[in-house]
């Protein structure tokens, strides 16, 4: 006979949602909203999946046509989220090469924290939540959207938070000081004074070069 702890831990394993996917195959920075389901992100951290810079469809939603006061709205409200954000995705792994019909890349999107973590819920339930879309689940995908009204866990890599990490804060040494003020008159008449652009902050300083 069974022990009733034993049935009590098979009845509880059952009623765990399936495993939820890595939120961090891929990180990148927003580069344009072109609706409130369809973005464009230029890879940082990229996955074999990913080009350069992709065209990311938010899984499992839909929003309006651009053409429509509301589609403007949901791009707007998008935008303000996400616009020059730097963002995680986690690629559908069902769909052959994890692209819909036109080309876009399938993802559960994510805004990160100051410590580099992914922050629940996806920016695809954030979009239902805000009546800017509505629930479109495709089957097909592995994503469940039932699942984003719940609290999961979002299990990070430490390799791949530091990765992101070492890309948007180099360290000090790898920051160039700026060119030191050089105060040598002109060597000869054809010497003109010029100001020259100094190093990685931007700054300028006078200098002198041939013509």
């Amino acid at each position: 006979m069974v022990p009733i702890a034993h049935w009590s831990l098979i009845i509880f394993l059952f009623l765990i949602p399936a495993a939820w996917g890595m939120p961090d195959e891929a990180a990148g920075r927003v580069v344009s909203v072109v609706s409130g389901d369809s973005l464009g992100i230029e890879m940082i951290i990229s996955d074999p999946r990913t080009n350069y810079i992709d065209n990311i469809k938010l899984a499992d939603i839909a929003a309006p046509s651009t053409v429509t006061a509301e589609g403007k709205a949901a791009k707007a409200y998008a935008a303000s989220l996400l616009k020059n954000k730097t963002v995680y995705l986690d690629i559908d792994d069902n769909l052959s090469q994890s692209r819909n019909q036109w080309g876009q890349l399938i993802c559960l999107v994510y805004l990160m924290d100051e410590r580099y973590q992914p922050i629940w819920p996806p920016v695809n339930r954030l979009m239902v939540d805000s009546r800017h879309a509505i629930l479109d689940e495709d089957t097909g995908n592995e994503f469940n959207a039932s699942q984003w009204w719940q609290q999961p866990p979002l299990p990070l890599s430490v390799e791949k938070r530091d990765q992101l990490k070492a890309i948007l804060e180099p360290s000090p040494a790898a920051v160039q000081p700026d060119e030191p003020f050089s105060a040598m008159p002109p060597q000869d008449s054809n010497d003109v004074s010029i100001l020259k652009k100094g190093g990685a902050s931007g700054g300028y300083s006078i200098g002198y070069h041939n013509r």
